[in-house]
């Protein structure tokens, strides 16, 4: 897991990034943020906060007695990515470790969090020791497709506000062509198959594309307005697509939809489809050579 890994690391200061996580450019500049410098321990916010929760992280939530801590309203934390000095932060990293592995598990058991995602903030937060959480709300990248919007990636912003990272959670990249979906494209009745996600690619690369558009909570709104849905968006969209964001463009008034084409980042999709469907042929290309001297022995 990544609280072992973190914890028993050789480095001193570590950003940590889920295999799924893609920068949009070189995030090494995190270290030396002033931010950064101030805390030793940058974390980012989940979708989710107490009046809007997937996993039940509101004041009337037994985790709270567990900790024996008070109610803290603040966004729950999305740990797709960590920036941590573990010599500032030993205590908090036995805390974390201890939060991890201890057994009986009391978070498994009671259901009260969700696998290691909050437990970074929760152990600074029980032991009071500062960290800086990201201040800019989660954005969605996804597709838009006759105004429905389906949100497939998580967009995390630096301490600035400006993109950083696309953590392509809903969607993995396979570098293999997904039959079930590209059926779906060529059955669907309200959106040309051309268009449809999973429609095979002029490029060639078999993974669908699936950044078109990124939906951006308003820079000026209220953060008590900031609200995320989880939806399925047939028939635009596969049924078993899951999707995030706010769905009905048209009717949205505090979140913003601006086309992927307009970052500077572009055309780093097609880069990491590139890589993907790379790395799926070199990986079969290993495997049918050890079939062969398996067979051969």
């Amino acid at each position: 897991s990544k609280v072992f890994a973190i914890y028993n690391s050789y480095f001193d200061r570590i950003l940590f990034l889920d295999a799924d996580n893609v920068p949009v450019r070189d995030p090494s500049f995190l270290f030396t943020t002033p931010e950064f410098k101030a805390t030793g321990a940058i974390f980012w916010p989940d979708y989710w906060h107490p009046r809007r929760t997937l996993f039940n992280l509101h004041d009337l939530s037994m985790l709270w007695e567990l900790l024996d801590t008070p109610f803290i309203d603040m966004m729950e934390q999305e740990s797709g990515q960590l920036l941590v000095d573990r010599t500032r932060h030993a205590a908090p990293l036995e805390l974390v470790y201890f939060y991890s592995f201890y057994e009986p598990n009391f978070f498994e058991k009671l259901d009260v969090i969700y696998g290691d995602k909050d437990l970074f903030r929760l152990a600074w937060m029980k032991l009071e020791t500062p960290f800086h959480m990201i201040k800019a709300l989660p954005a969605m990248a996804g597709r838009e497709i006759n105004g429905s919007f389906c949100g497939m990636t998580m967009v995390q912003h630096d301490t600035k506000g400006d993109v950083l990272f696309l953590h392509r959670n809903q969607h993995k990249l396979t570098g293999e062509r997904d039959e079930k979906m590209e059926k779906a494209a060529f059955e669907n009745t309200v959106v040309p198959p051309e268009k449809a996600l999973g429609a095979p690619q002029a490029d060639g690369y078999p993974d669908p594309v699936l950044w078109t558009h990124i939906q951006s909570f308003g820079k000026n709104a209220n953060h008590k307005l900031y609200t995320i849905d989880a939806y399925r968006a047939d028939p635009q969209f596969p049924q078993w697509q899951p999707c995030y964001g706010r769905r009905y463009v048209a009717k949205e008034r505090v979140f913003e939809l601006r086309e992927f084409s307009n970052y500077s980042f572009a055309r780093i999709e097609t880069d990491i489809r590139h890589f993907a469907f790379e790395a799926a042929q070199l990986q079969n290309a290993t495997q049918g050579s050890h079939s062969s001297n398996v067979k051969s022995n």
